[in-house]
């Protein structure tokens, strides 16, 4: 449009200009000269008309650059796997990358000169980010400096994602607000690998504990336990202090097999067995423990049988684990599901989901911790054997749960264990 009133308007002003000077040729142009000025005034047409195009080249020259700087700009931002937004002064977007509008759900929305209150309208999802985001900015503008804190932005299937996000305000000289400067880089990758390395060295530690005590421990607790059942058969009168010394005996000896379990370097021999095999064993074990409590256990597995390739001992270690933990935080007259089936990804998934009291959010952090527990007489050990199972099957637990509603664990694991699978493993929690 501007193009064609500048055509226009030139267009009017030579016709303005020729009509003009030869108005003035004519009447006011003495015949003796009116050769002179009229060559002078086709010369003057030239020079200006000249000096227009010329102008007009070095602005096309001066915007072509100018484009080709932005496009370069833009394909360097939009390359970019962080998250990069500027911001006028008012707070108004001026550019935003790919990856950032694809994140809040912008990709189809003309975002420029809109505030994050005003965007928040087109996604109902992250509106409520994007009205903080407004909150921390004015935050970012009064402290007048470069900030960086860590947000969790949520995903749409339930995951979220942490972004390390650093603003960086701009001023003019009068010190009124120019812009700002926001950039937020992925880390999640990065917190869940210290998450991981953090519970390797712990696994670490404990292993390195267990193998120095445990076979210390259990050479004379084979002994103790001698004697007392050597008592137990030679005096009837103190049967029930030798049954709760007996009872604290095995219990002593299965917290040192769990420190056994931990210590022993992992040398796995897998052999291929049906899944529903180990899990019906593991429940036919636990059937009386269950009754006692009054919850029933209940299974829904596929009528095919799905082979995978595991080191059964262990993986009915977990189960019962996992399954004993459900019966005892049950209420009574509850029910544990039990289900699984085969993913997309070659990977069977399997959930044992209870009706219990539920693990608090603070708890959930802390799941597969050694030596920390919600039972009074827990040693915590329990969930650190068993994450450490999955981790050597090269599989994944993830724990949800709420307070009064129960508690759901999904595992995870290849049904083929070979070198190209992947060795990420992980508790994560929700």
């Amino acid at each position: 449009m501007k193009k064609t009133k500048l055509v226009l308007l030139f267009l009017i002003t030579s016709l303005i200009w020729i009509y003009a000077s030869n108005y003035i040729l004519t009447h006011y142009i003495p015949s003796s000269i009116d050769n002179y000025f009229e060559r002078g005034k086709e010369i003057f047409y030239i020079l200006v008309t000249g000096g227009i195009f010329y102008f007009f080249i070095l602005k096309k020259e001066e915007l072509d650059t100018t484009k080709e700087q932005e496009k370069r700009l833009s394909t360097l931002i939009n390359s970019m796997v962080d998250f990069v937004n500027f911001k006028d002064g008012e707070g108004r977007w001026i550019r935003a990358n790919d990856f950032g509008l694809k994140l809040f759900q912008l990709e189809n929305v003309d975002y420029l000169g809109k505030k994050d209150s005003e965007l928040a309208e087109y996604t109902e999802f992250y509106s409520d980010a994007l009205k903080y985001c407004e909150v921390s900015d004015e935050e970012t503008w009064k402290n007048g400096t470069v900030t960086r804190c860590e947000e969790v932005v949520p995903l749409p299937d339930g995951t979220s994602k942490i972004f390390d996000t650093i603003k960086v305000p701009l001023f003019h000289e009068d010190g009124t607000r120019e812009g700002l400067v926001i950039i937020g880089r992925d880390i999640t990758t990065l917190r869940q690998a210290e998450e991981r390395l953090s519970r390797t060295e712990k696994l670490s530690v404990v292993g390195e504990l267990s193998a120095s005590v445990a076979h210390e421990i259990r050479n004379p607790l084979t002994s103790l336990k001698g004697f007392v059942q050597l008592l137990q058969m030679e005096d009837d009168k103190h049967q029930d202090y030798y049954q709760i010394m007996l009872d604290e005996l095995n219990r002593i000896n299965h917290i040192v097999g769990e420190l056994l379990l931990l210590a022993k370097p992992q040398h796995l021999k897998y052999s291929k067995l049906a899944i529903q095999k180990i899990l019906n064993d593991v429940i036919s074990l636990l059937a009386v423990e269950a009754t006692l409590y009054n919850v029933q256990i209940e299974s829904n597995f596929p009528k095919e049988d799905i082979i995978i390739e595991c080191e059964p001992n262990q993986l009915k270690q977990l189960f019962i684990n996992l399954i004993k933990n459900s019966i005892e935080a049950s209420k009574s007259d509850s029910k544990i599901s039990i289900s699984l089936g085969l993913m997309d990804d070659n990977r069977l998934g399997i959930t044992i989901q209870d009706q219990g009291c539920g693990i608090s959010k603070e708890l959930l952090q802390k799941i597969g911790e050694p030596f920390y527990s919600s039972k009074e007489k827990g040693t915590g050990l329990g969930l650190t054997v068993s994450y450490k199972i999955v981790q050597s099957h090269k599989g994944n637990i993830m724990f949800d749960s709420e307070i009064g509603h129960g508690t759901t664990v999904n595992i995870t694991l290849p049904v083929v264990q070979n070198a190209s699978t992947d060795t990420s493993q992980s508790i994560v929690t929700s």
